[in-house]
């Protein structure tokens, strides 16, 4: 039996009677000519309260003093939809959280009029925001206990590098009246001289070792603190570097040549000095024997940040080794003094004041490390 209803009635009485969406139709000038029921139930208007008033009068009072209104009937004339999740208003002056929906409406190409569709999410949003709330106060206890951790490690590097250094001055001590009585008593041959070498080797080994444990809790303190805002001349630290730079005996003198196009840095001199010497030593210490040693030293300005560069033509560095070059105590190469704390504390001071550090290198060929401090002066 055909129904005596049409097609665009039915629509009309559908759209009337949804009761969970705010559903209403204006002129051009965004003035309310149509209404469903939804909107008394979310927004509280009665019809001869709703139609004919401009629809600004749904949004906060910051928002219609903002001409937000106006700006969203503009977004949608001109895209032909504007979608929105923001706050509205009810008619007792409560605000809730809204899924929003403008259509602008043609007929036969003109442009007669809008379509708006609300939706009251609140509760959806309250959810989020307590979501949000959890994540925050389990990262914020994460954040605790690395603290924790991290004062644990400081505490730790810091009796390890003092409490070790009377046992060390003992043993070598006691080496040295050991090497007297061997020597007193016609005992010091090949064998006996070697192994005894091997222990001052490990004692002058273990005396490096705490001495950059302290030296990395004066960094961890000098991290902590606030950064330096002194500004220091490049050229300056670099000269003075090479003037105190003890180049190692076993190895070729190295010819460094600079570049520096950028000379002043907002930085702290004592760690772009620490910085800079690590990176010149390493390149010269771990030289190629098969040619000579040449180290290039430049900077360039790349916004937003002073790039300086150290490449050098010596061993280079295998791609398995670059994953680990800047972990703590990682050495590659046993024919040079070291203890491998160096690159790990020049990364730590750049990335801390903001920084980073980049590395190419190919074995057999060279390395290129790329330091990028913060440009601001």
């Amino acid at each position: 039996m055909k129904t005596p209803y049409s097609p665009e009635l039915i629509n009309t009485l559908f759209i009337e009677q949804i009761k969970d969406y705010a559903i209403f139709a204006m002129d051009t000038e965004g003035m309310i000519t149509t209404w469903n029921q939804g909107v008394e139930q979310l927004k509280g208007y009665k019809e001869d309260e709703f139609v004919g008033e401009f629809y600004g009068m749904l949004f906060p009072e910051e928002y219609q003093q903002a001409g937000k209104p106006e700006e969203e009937l503009k977004s949608a004339l001109a895209a032909g939809v504007y979608e929105t999740k923001d706050w509205r208003r009810k008619k007792d002056g409560s605000l809730f959280w809204a899924t929003i929906k403008l259509t602008a409406i043609y007929a036969e190409g003109k442009h007669i009029g809008f379509t708006k569709v609300t939706g009251d999410i609140t509760e959806q949003k309250k959810l989020q925001d307590q979501l949000a709330e959890r994540q925050q106060s389990a990262l914020e206890h994460k954040n605790m206990q690395l603290q924790r951790i991290n004062l644990d490690l400081d505490t730790f590097i810091y009796t390890a590098s003092h409490d070790l250094r009377s046992p060390i001055l003992n043993i070598e001590g006691l080496m040295d009246i050991l090497k007297d009585e061997l020597a007193s008593a016609n005992a010091l041959n090949d064998n006996t001289e070697e192994i005894v070498l091997r222990v001052e080797d490990s004692i002058n080994r273990f005396k490096r070792t705490i001495a950059d444990l302290a030296e990395i809790n004066r960094m961890q303190k000098g991290l902590s603190e606030n950064p330096s805002d002194e500004v220091i001349n490049m050229k300056e630290v670099y000269e003075d570097i090479m003037a105190d730079l003890n180049k190692p005996k076993k190895l070729k003198a190295c010819f460094i040549h600079t570049d520096l196009q950028v000379y002043q840095l907002k930085f702290s001199r004592k760690n772009f000095r620490s910085i800079l010497y690590n990176m010149i030593s390493n390149a010269i210490k771990f030289q190629s024997p098969d040619r000579d040693c040449i180290v290039t030293i430049a900077s360039r300005l790349e916004e937003p940040y002073v790039v300086l560069s150290i490449k050098d033509n010596g061993l280079g560095i295998s791609p398995q080794q670059q994953e680990e070059l800047f972990t703590m105590f990682r050495r590659f190469h046993d024919h040079v003094e070291g203890t491998g704390v160096g690159l790990y504390m020049v990364k730590r001071i750049l990335e801390n004041a903001g920084g980073k550090i980049e590395v190419e290198s190919e074995e057999g060929s060279g390395t290129k490390f790329r330091l990028y401090f913060p440009a601001a002066v």
